[in-house]
């Protein structure tokens, strides 16, 4: 039995790993809902935070979605300004093919 301890290797080292998660949204809430509370006791601080939260808050998911919008309407009047100069540049090849040919020979 001693004989197969000497071959034993040691363990690694373990520990134990919680991780901690941080709920902005929660805590933001808990903010409000505290400043609602308690009126009175606003400093200048506070309303300056507040206004960078609501500048933050606007700037997230609406910001995307409004950027898509945006991105798909100037994508159609790209193809339809494609299309539109496609078309004027047919009707004028064919309606002067015959006067282009003579130009070009």
């Amino acid at each position: 039995m001693a004989m197969f301890k000497i071959f034993k290797l040691p363990q690694n080292q373990q520990f134990q790993y919680r991780p901690r998660f941080w709920e902005q949204e929660k805590e933001e809430l808990e903010q409000r809902v505290k400043k609602i509370q308690n009126p009175d006791e606003v400093t200048p601080e506070e309303i300056k935070e507040r206004i960078s939260l609501t500048f933050r808050s606007k700037s997230g998911v609406r910001d995307a979605e409004f950027r898509s919008k945006q991105v798909n309407k100037s994508n159609k009047i790209l193809v339809l300004t494609i299309v539109v100069l496609v078309f004027i540049a047919y009707l004028m090849l064919n309606l002067n093919l015959d006067s282009l040919l003579k130009y070009l020979s």
